[in-house]
């Protein structure tokens, strides 16, 4: 067996079929196995999953916890059951596409003499599949990480759903890591890098799924704050664990992070600022607007108060006149002077 396929899932019903099917469109001159891993999921995650197995015994394993473990106890678990001289992973809710991912990623691999770690470049989706980002890498989206002391510093991603990976080492770090860590790729990540060089495939292979709530973007300021105190503890944690680290690279890289988060803090405040006043600005406009209504209001009102003063003054003319024109004495005047007229 080449390569194994691990895929974990937590509640992904509407797009494991998805990463399913992109992991059995792989063209590959050799044989590799689909595991996937159900963490205990209360949706329709699991029967999906179960389908395939049935449907592709030879080549679909599935494993399913009992109990949510959480990503990394999950992780570390069934890394164990790979049984290919690679390990591929792909979280449930990205997916493969481009058919010839593995077989590339392997070819690249089984040619180096120094590298047993390959990731690929990808391009980024919303959770209706609608294109964010083509090309994440290329276009600075994302940082490319290829050193120990940047990932330490950065927090980077390398694009787990991108890996692969000798078997054997990835056994050997996921025992390493952290069974409480908040991210598992951040520590996996740490511990590939002071064992293995990284190999960068250019090719997009792989749709990355920007998945709110997941537990790279938390949606509560609760749970971001103890995502982020989690990740500084595996800092620290390695800062200390590795002595032949490049300390003065990290404090310079450290400096630079430091100096671009004052520019991306100046920045935002300034458009925090040039928000304030277009909003100082719209108020004073509905302000006074809302006061020349106001004053339209009054003068309508005027208007209209002299409108009916001048229809009663002509309903009370129109009375004095009606009672004029059929009295007696308009009447019978009238009627001489049509009668003299009639004469002539």
């Amino acid at each position: 067996m080449k390569v194994s396929i691990i895929c974990t899932n937590y509640n992904k019903g509407d797009w494991v079929r998805e990463a399913i099917d992109s992991f059995l469109n792989q063209k590959t001159n050799f044989d590799f196995e689909i595991i996937i891993i159900d963490d205990a999921s209360t949706d329709h995650s699991y029967e999906i999953i179960q389908e395939y197995q049935n449907k592709f015994p030879e080549k679909v394993r599935t494993f399913r916890n009992e109990v949510n473990l959480g990503i990394t106890k999950t992780w570390k678990k069934i890394c164990r059951e790979a049984e290919g001289q690679y390990i591929a992973r792909c979280d449930s809710d990205d997916f493969w596409i481009d058919p010839l991912k593995l077989q590339k990623q392997v070819d690249l691999l089984d040619a180096s003499i120094d590298s047993l770690w390959s990731n690929t470049e990808f391009d980024m989706v919303d959770l209706d599949g609608n294109l964010i980002q083509k090309n994440a890498f290329a276009n600075k989206a994302l940082p490319l990480i290829d050193s120990y002391e940047e990932m330490l510093v950065m927090k980077g991603m390398t694009m787990a759903s991108t890996w692969l990976v000798d078997t054997a080492l990835m056994q050997d770090v996921s025992a390493q890591i952290s069974d409480t860590a908040v991210d598992d790729t951040f520590e996996l990540q740490l511990e590939l890098f002071k064992r293995t060089k990284i190999s960068f495939l250019s090719d997009s292979t792989t749709v990355y799924r920007m998945n709110l709530g997941s537990d790279s973007k938390p949606m509560t300021l609760e749970i971001a704050e103890k995502r982020f105190t989690g990740i500084l503890d595996s800092q620290i944690k390695y800062l200390n664990k590795y002595p032949d680290q490049d300390i003065q690279r990290i404090s310079h890289l450290a400096l630079v992070k430091d100096r671009d988060l004052d520019v991306l803090v100046f920045k935002k405040d300034r458009q925090i600022e040039d928000l304030d006043l277009r909003l100082n600005q719209v108020s004073r406009i509905s302000h006074d607007q809302n006061e020349y209504i106001e004053v339209l209001k009054k003068e309508s009102q005027e208007f209209q108060n002299e409108l009916n003063r001048l229809q009663i003054l002509y309903d009370d003319l129109q009375n004095q006149y009606n009672s004029v024109v059929t009295s007696r004495r308009w009447t019978i005047p009238t009627k001489i002077i049509n009668f003299f007229r009639r004469s002539k």
